[in-house]
């Protein structure tokens, strides 16, 4: 066979594959015998007025400020396809439309407050204020309603995991936590007065009852996304075991070991690092080992240096040392470790009042000397040396 008869079949076969290919394509971009051409068989429509919106599934929030006045879709993110929607797809928009309207007036008074409409969303468990117009999250720049959206699913993934832990139902929790993030630090100190019952222009929490946590993540703060993210859900934990029932705060009743040793369990998990902090020990302990209790925490145990648990046991939040928070971090690791859903018991006990001895000894059984002597073994055989 000469060349050029070995060209023309070569040449041919390409053009076949090629029509194959371009087949095959239209075939998958077409949707199946039987379904709508205009939805393709989802049975409704993005919005048109939101369809730039990357991320932003409004079917995750019970309310969103940015389309809450829509006038396409009123707030629901999509409107039923006018070609095939059946009465339930119809009725879905209905009641999410009602639902819209209704948490926007039940939310006004976050508006009020602030003397101007504020960005903000509500979900199952949490009310978020997102007032940062842009922040770059994973090398890609996010507009404001991408970080609102982004920040109430990071909060729900946190309420999931609590209640997965510990083996609870959302109906522990009285009260929706909300989490009001601030660009000015003039915001931040006006919302702390009115919805944390004290003001401040870096961070503020309000425990117990109605726990809110107010934040400035202005520039000068939070360089990055991972520490604004590290530092949210830090701080939402302590509002979840505050308001768990009953609802009330054990970091002024010489539980802080087991308040802050629970919000750093948290960052722990989620990053390996503990570098967040509250109240009166911010600027002090930052870089106490770099955020890396396990190590820290098994080098004194390791050495003998550890600090005497009976004094850890006598501290609020605003008394424990570097050393002592780190310990108490532990403390709750292997107290979880050992029998998570026993520590709803422990912090109950906590919050009535009871001693801290008293009430290991009560819920998990254990002396003083014996938890210490089994949480020092745990230590050294679980944690790592370097």
């Amino acid at each position: 066979m000469s060349l050029r008869s070995l060209l023309v079949l070569l040449c041919a076969a390409l053009l076949c594959l090629s029509v194959m290919c371009l087949s095959v394509m239209a075939a998958a971009q077409e949707p199946k015998a039987g379904k709508c051409t205009k939805c393709r068989g989802v049975e409704r429509m993005p919005c048109s007025e939101h369809t730039k919106d990357e991320g932003c599934d409004e079917d995750k929030l019970e309310y969103c400020s940015v389309v809450a006045d829509c006038t396409v879709c009123l707030g629901v993110g999509w409107t039923p396809c006018g070609a095939c929607a059946p009465q339930a797809v119809k009725d879905k928009a209905a009641a999410k439309q009602a639902q819209v309207q209704a948490r926007k007036k039940a939310l006004a008074y976050l508006d009020e407050g602030m003397q101007r409409p504020v960005r903000k969303a509500e979900t199952k468990h949490f009310v978020l204020v997102w007032d940062v117009d842009k922040l770059k999250v994973d090398k890609k720049m996010l507009d404001a309603h991408e970080l609102l959206h982004l920040y109430a699913e990071r909060l729900e993934r946190l309420h999931t995991d609590y209640r997965a832990l510990l083996q609870v139902d959302s109906k522990v929790f009285p009260d929706k936590s909300r989490v009001l993030v601030w660009y000015l630090p003039q915001d931040q100190e006006r919302a702390s007065t009115l919805y944390c019952d004290q003001g401040g222009r870096n961070a503020v929490k309000l425990m117990g009852s109605r726990p809110t946590y107010s934040v400035c993540a202005s520039k000068q703060n939070y360089q990055n996304d991972e520490r604004l993210h590290r530092s949210i859900i830090h701080n939402a934990a302590h509002l979840l075991m505050s308001n768990h029932n009953p609802p009330e705060w054990v970091g002024n009743k010489k539980g802080g070991w087991a308040d802050e040793g629970f919000a750093h369990w948290w960052t722990d998990r989620y990053w390996g690092i503990c570098d967040v902090y509250c109240f009166q020990e911010q600027n002090t302990l930052v870089e106490f080992k770099s955020g890396k209790y396990r190590l820290a925490v098994r080098q004194m145990v390791a050495a003998n240096d550890v600090p005497p648990i009976a004094e850890i046991f006598q501290q609020n939040v605003d008394t424990l040392t570097p050393a002592m928070l780190a310990v108490s971090f532990s403390y709750v690791d292997y107290l979880l470790f050992r029998d998570a859903p026993k520590w709803n018991q422990m912090v109950r006990e906590l919050k009535a009042k009871v001693p801290s001895r008293e009430a290991l000894q009560k819920v998990y059984g254990m002396s003083v000397l014996d938890f210490e002597a089994q949480w020092k073994a745990w230590v050294l055989a679980t944690y790592p040396k370097q």
